[in-house]
């Protein structure tokens, strides 16, 4: 009898086990990962769908902090735009708020080491972004 007992509650511990195992590895497998953008990043490259991009040239460096982001905009010649605030990655989509309050986004994002694709949720547009060390000095002395 006492054997008995011995086995049911192994039995009962490895089921238990096993159990706890399986529920791990589905929620793993059901979770979606979220993405790091944290670093700096040039704009190299703007794919867009939209009837005219016109040809003035756009430079954009963009540094993502743990929450916050520090963005440095040019169209055409003269000083960068500098422009600041908070960001969310949820999964794979990156959406954010300016300080001014107005929000930005949301973005579907691919990331590599070295590239980040921001692409408009519309399809329109697709942002591709170069993984740099740090914003260059030149850009962040010249603003508005």
């Amino acid at each position: 009898m006492m054997m008995r007992k011995m086995i049911c509650k192994a039995a009962a511990l490895v089921a238990l086990s096993l159990a706890a195992l399986s529920c791990g590895k589905s929620n793993k497998d059901n979770e979606t990962k979220t993405l790091n953008v944290t670093g700096s990043w040039v704009l190299s490259r703007i794919e867009t769908k939209a009837p005219a991009v016109g040809d003035v040239p756009v430079e954009i460096y963009i540094d993502f902090a743990e929450s916050s982001f520090t963005l440095y905009q040019k169209l055409g010649e003269g000083r960068f735009t500098l422009f600041k605030g908070t960001y969310t990655v949820t999964g794979t989509v990156l959406s954010g708020k300016y300080s001014d309050g107005k929000e930005w986004g949301p973005y579907d994002m691919e990331l590599t080491e070295e590239q980040l694709v921001l692409s408009r949720t519309d399809g329109v547009e697709r942002d591709i972004y170069s993984k740099i060390d740090a914003i260059p000095v030149t850009v962040t002395s010249n603003v508005y």
